[in-house]
């Protein structure tokens, strides 16, 4: 994983962006899609399928998260495929990290045991 500086304070732009990706992942059916893809892209029926979703549900939630700049979308004859943006797959697996350590009570990493 590629590791970037952050300056701070950070410009106002990046904050707004931060928040549009956060509140798009803040919602169950938009965080499964997205797990749904962090392993490459994926096309809308295998989202469908593999997330036992109806197709309008997953088109509808894809939808935001290309508004919100978090998955892109490209076309292949009657097919769309969709995949995560730069980054958001590795901000999701910290975060299921993170999570996965409160739930079974592990230090932090590089903390005194």
């Amino acid at each position: 994983m590629e590791r970037h500086g952050v300056s701070y304070p950070p410009p106002q732009q990046d904050f707004e962006r931060v928040l549009r990706t956060f509140q798009a992942l803040a919602e169950t059916a938009r965080l499964r899609i997205a797990l749904g893809m962090i392993e490459g892209e994926q096309s809308v029926g295998c989202l469908v399928e593999r997330l036992d979703l109806p197709q309008s549900t997953v088109s509808r939630h894809l939808a935001a998260l290309r508004a919100a700049e978090v998955a892109t979308a490209r076309r292949e004859g009657t097919k769309v495929f969709y995949r995560l943006k730069s980054h958001i797959a590795d901000l999701l697996t910290q975060a299921f990290a993170h999570a996965e350590h409160q739930r079974l009570g592990l230090p932090e990493h590089g903390a005194s045991r």
